[in-house]
């Protein structure tokens, strides 16, 4: 009855389209058709599995060493991974990581897996810039979990694993650790802070934390969520705070709100890769993965503050749009931005960032300008309120 119910659960909100085909371990990974997918089935199939060990007794303890993979691409394997292991010197000798170039890392959230579209769309970027080691982070085997609460108990482990493989590259190869950046999604933004404070007094180059996770992480302080300490320059990209993202600008140096952080113009599912339910959260590693492309595709003006954010008192101060008082007309406003989202390399940001995004890709404006719209419902939330929007 348990796992009927389960079953239940997990198809009422993991509502998307259900014909990708399943990624093989081993054939090809591109951010292209048929080359990443996750579908509806595989991930209720892991997250059945997962409440059954637990429910049956037969869920077998692992160490993280082998509950983690670290998958790595580089220009010379842009496709297919070649794993590597903390402490493992032989492995890494055998592969083509190079100590010149610098390190990217990307780090799933709650109910993704490295082989996600997300994944290779971030890789890919990299990897179309020139030389980079773009690592993977694979924490499935924990992430495919129904409950939350039990996933975020891990992620402290999880990254202390990250952080030994980081000093293990380090130590091994001489790369500097202000080339290493982490990137990571939801739950693995705060899995890079975690990782970040494990590294002290050494200081990461970056973190970028891609909507944020909140849920569990709302009410934790700095040291047990990601903080603005936890590298060089940390930046977080806000974009479902309707759901799953966390509404905080105390996480990063700078904080970026696209589209107030609310009703992205891209979904549901404009992308065809991930689930609708969760096209809001997802949308920020997409944006992300485009401004390392183009780093100056998304301007942004700089607000006040967060709570200018959540009320939309953040308007142009040299606007070129009608000078119309209503309220939706000063919101259309066109100015020119303050600063840049994301890009490679990471550029020092301190503040609260609006800016706003196109519904086909290229999400990004190339013409240097903020062009200001009025907050949309998330893909969830069609009609009504929206954490205090009355949505017209």
């Amino acid at each position: 009855m348990q796992i009927r119910i389960l079953v239940l659960v997990v198809s009422q909100l993991l509502c998307g389209p259900a014909g990708m085909s399943s990624v093989s371990a081993l054939r090809q990974f591109a951010y292209e058709p048929g080359k990443c997918a996750i579908t509806i089935t595989e991930v209720i199939d892991a997250m059945i599995k997962t409440q059954l060990g637990l429910l049956l007794g037969t869920r077998t303890r692992l160490s993280q060493r082998q509950l983690l993979r670290y998958d790595l691409y580089t220009p010379l394997n842009p496709e297919v991974r070649q794993l590597l292991k903390p402490g493992d010197l032989g492995t890494l000798k055998q592969s083509n990581f190079n100590p010149k170039w610098p390190v990217r890392f990307s780090i799933h959230g709650w109910g993704g897996r490295s082989d996600s579209c997300s994944n290779a769309a971030i890789k890919d970027a990299y990897l179309s810039r020139g030389n980079y080691n773009v690592i993977i982070l694979d924490w499935s085997r924990q992430s495919m979990d129904i409950s939350y609460q039990r996933v975020s108990k891990q992620l402290a482990a999880i990254a202390a694993n990250l952080a030994k493989m980081v000093r293990f590259l380090h130590d091994n190869t001489g790369v500097p650790y202000e080339q290493i950046y982490l990137v990571g999604h939801s739950a693995g933004s705060h899995i890079s802070g975690l990782a970040g404070k494990q590294l002290r007094p050494q200081r990461l180059g970056a973190i970028f934390a891609l909507d944020p996770a909140g849920l569990t992480q709302l009410k934790l302080g700095p040291s047990e969520r990601l903080s603005p300490n936890d590298a060089m320059y940390v930046e977080s990209i806000h974009t479902d705070l309707t759901l799953l993202g966390n509404p905080s600008d105390q996480l990063s140096h700078a904080s970026f709100f696209t589209n107030w952080g609310l009703g992205q113009p891209q979904c549901p599912n404009a992308t065809a890769t991930e689930f609708d339910f969760v096209c809001d959260h997802f949308a920020a590693l997409y944006y992300f993965a485009e401004s390392v492309r183009r780093p100056r595709l998304f301007p942004a003006l700089r607000c006040g503050s967060a709570a200018a954010i959540r009320s939309a008192t953040c308007n142009c101060r040299n606007s070129t749009s009608s000078s119309s008082s209503s309220r939706h007309a000063a919101m259309r406003q066109t100015c020119p931005g303050d600063q840049f989202m994301g890009g490679e390399p990471a550029v020092q940001k301190n503040g609260v960032y609006y800016l706003s995004t196109q519904r086909q890709a290229p999400y990004g404006y190339d013409d240097g300008m903020v062009h200001m719209q009025p907050p949309k419902a998330s893909t969830i939330a069609a009609t009504g309120d929206v954490r205090g929007w009355r949505l017209e």
